[in-house]
């Protein structure tokens, strides 16, 4: 470094206005296909959200800086403030999150499930060039349109809970931490319970050879193969749930974190304890 000169370091902020880093969501810099998939469709889905339940929030706005997600809360203009007045006092009222509910149950999480078991039967080793960029564009096309759905239906999750905490913590003068407690078991879905789950703990349940498999100290990744590969029921039921969760992320949202099976160890330990409690 030639005498004089000094290493100076630049910082371009995200927009005017004030942004906050979200180290919640993205402790860590994100990929690039995230940055660039994610904001969009953030967007699209938080602005439904705020609009079916009548916030005074227009959307939040996310945008990425080096990998690292920065975020702006987006407020309605003056002119709709009286008509989300209204609509939140319907949604209150009306508890329209068990409307939605009952919509992500019956139409959009079947739906979703089926896409995604679709695309996750296809072999990439099996297509040409061209045939697996279509397959990716695919891919990516339905993971845009997910977190668009995520957002819409977040409102189900949160705005109830939020609530309560709000008009009991003012009764009671306890702290949302403690009242949380009070919903523990409230959700098992949010455990990870499901059907598939269910029929693997009964089928390793009635099946000592699948129970010995299960108890073994080897390789987990060999130990979830030898549970797949046992006849009957008991290896119908492994693939089944294997397939349903193998390929969830386990650490964070974007596509540069392992899944299940790439940490069979923790899948392993997952499925024991599901065993071992006969639940999630």
């Amino acid at each position: 470094m030639s005498a004089g000169a000094t290493n100076e370091l630049h910082f371009d902020p995200p927009g005017p206005g004030f942004w906050e880093q979200d180290a919640v969501h993205f402790p860590r810099p994100m990929t690039r296909y995230w940055a660039e998939a994610h904001p969009a469709a953030f967007k699209r889905g938080f602005r439904e959200l705020t609009s079916y339940y009548g916030m005074l929030i227009d959307t939040l706005d996310y945008r990425y800086l080096d990998g690292f997600a920065y975020k702006t809360v987006v407020p309605v203009p003056d002119s709709e403030a009286p008509v989300r007045f209204r609509r939140a006092e319907e949604a209150v009222q009306g508890k329209l999150w068990r409307e939605q509910l009952r919509e992500w149950d019956e139409t959009h999480k079947p739906r979703s499930v089926a896409a995604h078991r679709e695309l996750q039967s296809v072999d990439p080793d099996a297509l040409s060039d061209a045939e697996l960029v279509a397959y990716l564009t695919r891919c990516r096309d339905h993971h845009i349109e997910m977190i668009y759905q995520h957002m819409r239906h977040t409102g189900a999750a949160m705005l109830p809970i939020g609530d309560f905490l709000a008009h009991v913590g003012d009764w009671t003068g306890l702290p949302p931490s403690e009242l949380l407690g009070l919903m523990r078991g409230a959700s098992p879905v949010s455990s990870g319970a499901s059907s598939e789950l269910e029929r693997l703990i009964g089928a390793i349940t009635a099946d000592p050879a699948a129970r010995r498999v299960l108890e073994s100290d080897g390789d987990p990744g060999e130990a979830l193969q030898q549970l797949r590969s046992l006849g009957g029921e008991a290896g119908a039921a492994t693939s089944a749930y294997l397939d349903l969760v193998g390929y969830r992320l386990l650490d964070g949202f974007d596509i540069s974190g392992r899944y299940a099976l790439e940490m069979p160890d923790t899948l392993l330990r997952a499925i024991r304890v599901a065993v071992e409690e006969e639940g999630p």
